[in-house]
């Protein structure tokens, strides 16, 4: 597991930068609007450094979780693993900000048949991964070529830190 260990951290960083990358984009035109230049470094400094700090809380919880499971949970496909679950984290999530007012509007059978999908996503995707070494093996490329830019992601974020730091100094 101590190899997989950067590579997870990638896997479970991307999609948490992908969607903070977004949603800071959908703001950013009001922001430069109404915002002085440091101000919207401020802005942006704490989105990135969110970004950053959720990543790390997540990636944090499933090392821990390697470490407490038997090996044949989650260490020994520990990137495989740890990729899909990030990925399917944010593909809900992203399903839930989207609809979250159609999602209020939803009545309890509706809750839960949607929390059974979301189940059983999780579930599949485990097993597939489990029962699939070609899929591990996909993945895990995927995860190695995504690397270039997750670390990009995270330089931003240490300069994101170094904004908010200073603001707050």
């Amino acid at each position: 597991m101590r190899g997989d260990l950067a590579p997870s951290f990638g896997a479970v960083a991307f999609p948490i930068h992908v969607w903070a990358i977004i949603n800071l984009l959908n703001v950013f035109p009001a922001w430069l609007l109404r915002m002085s230049i440091g101000e919207l470094a401020g802005g942006i400094g704490y989105t990135l450094t969110d970004a950053l700090l959720e990543s790390a809380i997540l990636w944090g919880v499933l090392v821990l979780l390697g470490l407490l499971l038997p090996k044949k949970w989650l260490a020994e496909r520990f990137v495989a693993f740890s990729s899909l679950l990030a990925w399917l984290l944010a593909l809900w999530a992203a399903v839930v900000q989207f609809q979250f007012g159609t999602i209020l509007q939803f009545e309890s059978w509706q809750l839960a048949l949607g929390m059974l999908v979301v189940v059983l996503t999780f579930v599949g995707g485990f097993w597939a991964v489990r029962h699939f070494t070609r899929l591990e093996d996909r993945i895990r490329r995927l995860v190695q070529g995504l690397a270039v830019v997750t670390y990009v992601y995270i330089v931003f974020d240490v300069l994101g830190l170094v904004a908010v730091i200073l603001r707050n100094l």
